[in-house]
């Protein structure tokens, strides 16, 4: 990683920097460099001595994490279990949409009417749109007596091939 940072780093600066050295086989060592030429050889050699001084920092690839809940009381089904089981796919489905809000984003939209400077109503709506695959249930469970929690994640490579492949 340092080594990549390094040469993108040094090219950027090479290129900045960059002189035309001449030919050396036909002239002396006091010849072959102008000072301008030297000096530009110089500030190069202090770029790379800077990025060798740099603190190496290795980032770990983070997942992102979607957290859902549903209450088991207000599903309908003919008994607890099946209200359970409902709960469950609600909290999932929830956390998925936390999920694809974090991926593609979120588009909000709102309006107020105002009429005699009296507001006469005021909306605002959220749509998310998009596609989550590969995405994992890391945990399913109670969060009190009446409602599931639902926690899904996604890795980051995962995510870079979405937002590819849907944009």
């Amino acid at each position: 990683m340092r080594k990549l940072l390094i040469a993108i780093i040094v090219s950027g600066s090479v290129h900045a920097c960059a002189v035309q050295l001449p030919e050396t086989n036909s002239m002396s060592p006091d010849q072959a460099y102008s000072p301008d030429q030297k000096s530009a050889s110089q500030k190069i050699i202090n770029v790379q001595d800077s990025i060798n001084k740099l603190p190496v920092k290795v980032v770990e690839i983070p997942t992102i994490t979607g957290v859902g809940f549903s209450a088991v009381s207000i599903q309908p089904g003919k008994n607890i279990n099946q209200k359970r089981i409902l709960a469950i796919k609600a909290a999932r489905l929830d956390a998925l949409r936390q999920l694809t809000e974090q991926v593609h984003g979120i588009q909000i939209s709102g309006s107020t009417e105002i009429a005699e400077a009296i507001v006469q109503s005021d909306t605002l709506r959220a749509d998310i749109r998009g596609v989550i695959l590969g995405a994992r249930t890391v945990k399913i469970e109670p969060s009190s007596s009446d409602t599931y929690e639902v926690i899904v994640e996604i890795d980051r490579p995962l995510i870079d091939e979405i937002v590819k492949a849907y944009k």
